[in-house]
């Protein structure tokens, strides 16, 4: 194995651990000792790669949004009618909370801490400007297509905060659980965008 994928390997390592320490915590209860104890490093093998929390904390929020981006919308053909594309990606997206519980608390963290930090905030709002996007351009085709109804913008807005409002219910979940199934979330994100099925 080469040196490359040893480092990348390690720093997945500690993104892990620290992603665990960061929703059991906070952020600002969590320091690199408790990383490192959480990864099963010494404090020495964390400083290696991240000099610092917050280059630490930086790095997971980029493979965060980024993994997010990807999966979210991942596997919709493009030739496949609006109202059934806009369900599978709803769905795609509130899996990944329910598969994966720290994300939710993982966002919820950046939510609380982009109130209080600039560049948190920016790239906070860039994500959810790229799914607004996204979201309000398979609306903008359900209309139309005769299959949703409503401004497309509007409605985008409207998933969002629904997909984000189940995120925060289920990040103060002792399970990490969203309080719908995957179903019945979709069905009333459906209802929202004017679903004619």
């Amino acid at each position: 194995m080469t040196r490359q994928k040893i480092d990348d390997q390690r720093k997945q390592q500690i993104r892990a651990a620290a992603t665990r320490c960061f929703v059991r915590r906070g952020y600002s209860s969590t320091r690199l000792l408790d990383i490192a104890r959480d990864a099963g490093l010494s404090k020495g093998g964390v400083y290696f790669h991240y000099k610092a929390k917050e280059s630490l904390f930086h790095d997971i929020l980029d493979a965060q949004l980024l993994a997010l981006q990807e999966r979210w919308a991942a596997d919709v053909p493009p030739d496949l009618p609006a109202d059934r594309a806009l369900a599978q990606v709803a769905a795609n997206h509130l899996r990944l909370f329910v598969e994966h519980g720290d994300e939710a608390k993982l966002c919820n963290l950046l939510v609380t801490m982009s109130g209080q930090i600039q560049e948190y905030r920016e790239k906070l709002e860039k994500t959810f400007a790229e799914m607004r996007t996204a979201y309000a351009e398979i609306v903008r085709r359900g209309v139309e297509q005769g299959v949703l109804a409503g401004d497309p913008q509007v409605v985008a807005r409207g998933i969002i905060a629904v997909i984000y409002g189940l995120a925060a219910q289920a990040s103060v979940d002792p399970q990490g659980r969203i309080p719908l199934t995957v179903e019945q979330a979709v069905e009333q994100i459906m209802r929202l965008a004017g679903s004619r099925a």
